[in-house]
């Protein structure tokens, strides 16, 4: 997912960038086809599933989502969490992404995995009107699944990554949230900066140079000639003092969107003095979310928190880790779950 022309010197020939952005692609479909998933369960697991609610009926799409609702009795409505699937903003689909019944439904969570219009339907910001209709549907769908309407959180990986943070991070002209009760944000290697993602690509990594490039297909055309909405479509431009808490997850070695598009969202988080969390995975490249090695095997990630915000450390990157994030914002007594 890449944007305008780079400065760099290996971008002038159009035809070799183009032969290594389909060679970087091949590499990162055959790695996903290939990565190990864990087993499932064969007992019944306590979580019920209602698939195909519709939400919308935008032109050339119908709109759909499903939850997965714990079973388990609870004396107070469930804390939600929304996955938002990653696809290049053309491809996503639902079931693209987590075992949502692992992940985390059967923790008691309600987990909803909703679909977006793809940008050869509608370009932005129709993707974000999207998200933002979904939401709205799950405010009214709250009474007859218990659900929390004042307790979402979003996860995402990579341009669902993206509409997660920019649907957290909007307001309305008053400057209250566009869609209330959001109060975390899990993105996974998203894009954050549209103008700038060539400059953010590692050395080798793909470069956008014809409107094969999904951000070109998101807005309709060359980034940099549609500056206003390239703006508009950058969570990094879009953060203000008041977004709730962000985890980003990124693979230092994503050659698909390079690292850097996450550290540019963590500085302006921290300039801004809200919580965010960056987490670097050593030797991780795009896609870790939509296989099953990252619960197999845990990977190291370098870690840098605005509570610390000059110190650097290292945690292993596993369910666990996301999980607790949501349990912190997401639940009113987090420790007894």
């Amino acid at each position: 997912m890449t944007s305008e022309t780079s400065q760099q010197p290996h971008t002038s020939d159009p035809t070799a960038v183009a032969a290594n952005n389909a060679a970087v692609m091949g590499r990162f479909m055959e790695g996903l086809s290939r990565a190990p998933l864990p087993p499932e369960r064969v007992d019944p697991t306590s979580v019920r599933v209602v698939r195909d609610i519709a939400y919308d009926a935008a032109p050339g799409a119908d709109l759909r989502m499903d939850l997965y609702l714990p079973t388990s009795s609870a004396t107070t409505p469930t804390p939600v969490i929304v996955w938002l699937p990653g696809g290049g903003w053309r491809h996503q689909r639902r079931g693209y992404g987590p075992r949502l019944t692992r992940l985390f439904a059967e923790r008691g969570y309600a987990m909803v995995d909703i679909e977006y219009r793809s940008s050869e339907v509608a370009v932005w910001p129709a993707q974000l009107h999207d998200v933002q209709a979904a939401l709205d549907h799950l405010h009214d769908l709250a009474d007859t699944y218990g659900l929390d309407p004042a307790s979402i959180g979003l996860w995402g990986s990579s341009s669902g990554a993206h509409l997660a943070l920019l649907t957290a991070f909007a307001t309305d002209a008053d400057g209250s949230p566009a869609v209330p009760g959001v109060r975390a944000v899990v993105a996974g290697y998203p894009p954050t900066d549209l103008l700038r993602l060539n400059e953010d690509a590692l050395p080798g990594g793909m470069l956008g140079v014809d409107p094969s490039d999904p951000a070109w297909g998101l807005l309709g055309g060359r980034p940099s000639d549609r500056a206003v909405a390239a703006v508009e479509a950058s969570p990094a431009r879009q953060a203000h003092p008041r977004v709730p808490p962000v985890l980003l997850l990124h693979g230092d070695a994503d050659l698909l969107i390079g690292p850097a598009q996450s550290r540019r969202l963590h500085h302006t988080l921290v300039a801004a003095g809200t919580e965010s969390h960056l987490l670097l995975v050593h030797g991780a490249d795009h896609g870790l979310l939509n296989t099953g090695a990252w619960e197999l095997n845990p990977m190291t990630a370098t870690v840098r928190s605005s509570r610390f915000p000059d110190a650097e450390g290292s945690v292993r990157l596993t369910p666990q880790l996301i999980e607790r994030f949501f349990d912190r914002h997401l639940r009113t007594d987090p420790w007894n779950t």
